[in-house]
């Protein structure tokens, strides 16, 4: 079987949003209906196992930003989800709010950027005697034939 053991002693793969990629493929893994046959139990024991790992390691983390936090949030309301049942829980509801009003105190990236301009691309336009020109020349090699 695969080792999905955390590497507690690099702390790159300690941060937020490393862990938070990590708990997310876990979850992936755990929603494939092939893992709940009764031939992958260890396996789905393990991935289990190590999602709780991930929880508590961001747990030990202070997040540097609102998309860190977020993603905090979304790992509490996920385990809240599982434990409860109930996706229109009041605790539910208020983690819901929660992640709503720090998305919106968040700036956001492209916001803080808006140095780029976007240019419409268009044909150039040709003048009247540029078209006859070429109209012209058209025309005269046409009438020298093959």
């Amino acid at each position: 079987m695969a080792n999905f053991q955390s590497n507690s002693g690099s702390d790159s793969a300690n941060t937020i949003p490393a862990l938070g990629l990590r708990w997310a493929a876990l979850r992936g893994m755990l929603g494939s209906p092939l893992i709940n046959a009764e031939d992958q139990k260890p396996l789905r024991d393990e991935l289990l196992q190590e999602l709780q790992s991930i929880g508590q390691a961001m747990s030990d983390i202070p997040a540097r930003n609102g998309i860190e936090l977020c993603a905090k949030i979304d790992v509490v309301s996920e385990e809240l989800k599982k434990m409860t049942g109930d996706e229109e829980d009041p605790a539910q509801n208020l983690l819901t709010s929660i992640r709503k009003d720090v998305m919106a105190l968040t700036p956001r990236a492209a916001q803080e950027r808006s140095s780029v301009q976007l240019v419409r691309g268009h044909t150039p336009h040709r003048s009247v005697e540029a078209t006859q020109s070429v109209d012209g020349a058209r025309a005269s090699e046409a009438a020298k034939g093959p």
